[in-house]
Formats: structure tokens, C-alpha cells, sequence
């Protein structure tokens, strides 16, 4: 009787066995796929962060009764501009061995304010004349705020710096594709198309 359990089970678990083989060999045969994902991913890593030294200022004057009052505020800070490339533009297609990867040109992403860079040493404020009160907090987020801009301003007009932060993106994408290839024991050919502006 175990002799023939024996041979019942041994044939079972000899099929069982080759079966695990055969999705084991499936799964190794499935080669790496170029990803919108994954291209969108790089394209973040491929993001600049550029520190600037900026000035938030504010000269205001007004006439409270008889007397000339004044207001003024210096804040010296750090900005961080982020240059990169809007990942939801970016799009890419395959045909045949022709990888063609649709993207806009880059741009500024964010401007903001390096917290670390305020130390009480930033801040310089005067008033003067009878009446004129102190800098408020509103009048000092209205000063940063026009800083800012001007900042971003400033760097929009940056071509140079601009077409860094895009061949910095292209370069991500091609050491990508290649190495997608490179895993599937393909060439591909990487071909660039330009995005119109959105509006």
C-alpha cells in the first residue's frame, strides 16, 4: 500500500516540479519595457536646485496728520529656484527599435525661501516719524512676496541656465533607454520631439 502511494505521488510532484521550472523560465524571459513612469521619475532626478542671495525691501512713506512718518525693512535671505521639467508633458512612444520621447522645454518649477538662511542678523527695520507704527507682519510677507518674483523673473530670463537644466534631463533620458536596452539585448534609437507651451 505505501508502494503505491509512492507511485501516485511521485509522478504528481514530478509534474508540480516542472511546472515551477516552466514559470521560473517564463518569468526570465520576460524582458525590461521602456516606462512613461519611469521616464517621468528621471525627469524629477533631473531637477537643478540654485541657491541666490536676495533682498526683500520695503520704503514707505506717508503723511499721518502734521508729521512725514516713514517705514523701511532690508531682509537678506537665501531663495532656492527649482529648474527642471514638467513630468506631466513629458510622453514617449516605441516603434520598432525607435524610442521618440516627446518634451517641453524646461522651466521654473518653484521659488522659495531657504528658512535656514533667516537669522536675526537678516532682518534690519527703521520708522520714523510720530505715528508711523511698526513693520507688520502683512507688509513684511508683501516684501518677500515682491522679492520673489523678481527673483523669478530674473532666472526665467537665464537661457543658458534654462537649456543646462533640459540637456541635463535629455542626458537622464538616454542613459535610461540605454541601459533598458542594454538589459533587453536591444538597440534603440533616441529621438527628440519638441512639446508646444501650454497655456
Amino acid at each position: 500500500m505505501n508502494r503505491r502511494t509512492f507511485l501516485f505521488v511521485l509522478p504528481a510532484l514530478l509534474l508540480l516540479l516542472c511546472g515551477c521550472g516552466a514559470k521560473e523560465e517564463e518569468q526570465t524571459e520576460k524582458k525590461p519595457e521602456i516606462s512613461i513612469s519611469d521616464m517621468r521619475a528621471v525627469c524629477e532626478l533631473a531637477t537643478m536646485e540654485c541657491y541666490y542671495h536676495n533682498t526683500a525691501k520695503l520704503d514707505s512713506e506717508k503723511k499721518v496728520l502734521f508729521w512725514n512718518t516713514s517705514k523701511k525693512l532690508w531682509i537678506e535671505y537665501s531663495g532656492i529656484v527649482k529648474l527642471g521639467i514638467d513630468v506631466s508633458r513629458v510622453d514617449m512612444k516605441v516603434d520598432g527599435n525607435v524610442v521618440t520621447i516627446a518634451m517641453p522645454e524646461a522651466e521654473v518649477l518653484s521659488c522659495d525661501v531657504d528658512e535656514t538662511s533667516l537669522t536675526k542678523d537678516s532682518f534690519y527695520s527703521e520708522t520714523k516719524g510720530l505715528g508711523s507704527g511698526k513693520v507688520g507682519a502683512e507688509e513684511q510677507s508683501q516684501a518677500f512676496e515682491a522679492a520673489q518674483k523678481e527673483m523669478r523673473a530674473v532666472v526665467e530670463q537665464d537661457e543658458a541656465l534654462l537649456l543646462q537644466a533640459g540637456d541635463r534631463a535629455k542626458i537622464l533620458l538616454e542613459n535610461y533607454v540605454k541601459q533598458i536596452a542594454d538589459a533587453a539585448g536591444v538597440t534603440y534609437e533616441v529621438r527628440w520631439e519638441a512639446v508646444a507651451e501650454s497655456d
